[in-house]
């Protein structure tokens, strides 16, 4: 999880919260069926005519970004509709908000009310059950990561008020011994991919590990050292960015 120093930023934090990526960016990568897709969770009130159109038409993301309200009409969408896309896409050029960006209560609360969760805090989200499985002492990764943790310990001073970097070393320990043994179990390919780049409709930014199969995000982790609630507000748009790449595969 994560927050951000009191101390004065420096020029590498500064440009990890100014985003210059735009949702444009994003939409112009679309082939058709994405960009009906994505169409249809905006709310823009098309009906299935509409879609018809812009599937006939075989409009693109790149093609989407470039038409004009007239062009629309000409392709047989209503004024109303018309004018809707065409305003739409006017949007589309403002800059998507950056993970580290998301840093108040009031973020945590609008990331909950967005994900359905009932309550202002991150107590009312729902819990999961999870299946254990039994893992043997003589594991080799799981003892190596205990080896590791313990020898990290010693040359380490304190971990008292620990910074991200340091609280980092002791993450990796445990996450690279996680996905060795998730293998084991799972005879499947899982990878782990450092300072990951990960785009989504309302967010961009880098995550600190992004836990991958061949195809598919399937975890995304913060090595944050305080302030777990804002932590949760930027891991939860991070999960959703993850969610709408996988959509696209």
């Amino acid at each position: 999880m994560s927050s951000q120093a009191s101390s004065p930023a420096s020029p590498t934090s500064i440009t990890e919260e100014i985003s210059t990526r735009t949702m444009s960016d994003v939409v112009k990568d679309f082939n058709t069926e994405e960009l009906i897709e994505y169409l249809g969770r905006k709310n823009l009130k098309l009906d299935e005519d509409d879609i018809k159109i812009l599937r006939k038409e075989k409009i693109s993301g790149l093609a989407f970004l470039d038409t004009t309200k007239e062009e629309f009409r000409s392709y047989g969408l209503k004024a109303g509709p018309a004018t809707t896309l065409a305003k739409f896409i006017e949007g589309l050029g403002q800059k998507i908000r950056n993970y580290s960006s998301l840093k108040t209560l009031d973020d945590l609360k609008e990331m909950l009310r967005r994900n359905k969760v009932n309550g202002e805090d991150i107590t009312s989200i729902k819990q999961f059950t999870p299946v254990f499985e039994e893992i043997n002492n003589d594991d080799k990764a799981l003892n190596h990561c205990m080896e590791d943790i313990i020898l990290k310990l010693s040359n380490v001073e304190t971990m008292t008020g620990a910074n991200e970097a340091t609280r980092c070393e002791f993450i990796s320990s445990i996450l690279h011994a996680s996905i060795a043994i998730a293998k084991k179990l799972t005879s499947q390919d899982i990878f782990i991919v450092l300072q990951k780049d990960i785009s989504g409709e309302d967010a961009t930014g880098r995550v600190d590990y992004a836990i991958k199969s061949l195809e598919n995000l399937l975890c995304i982790t913060e090595g944050k050292p305080r302030n777990i609630k804002i932590g949760y507000a930027q891991n939860l748009a991070q999960l959703e960015s993850a969610f709408q790449t996988n959509k696209k595969k």
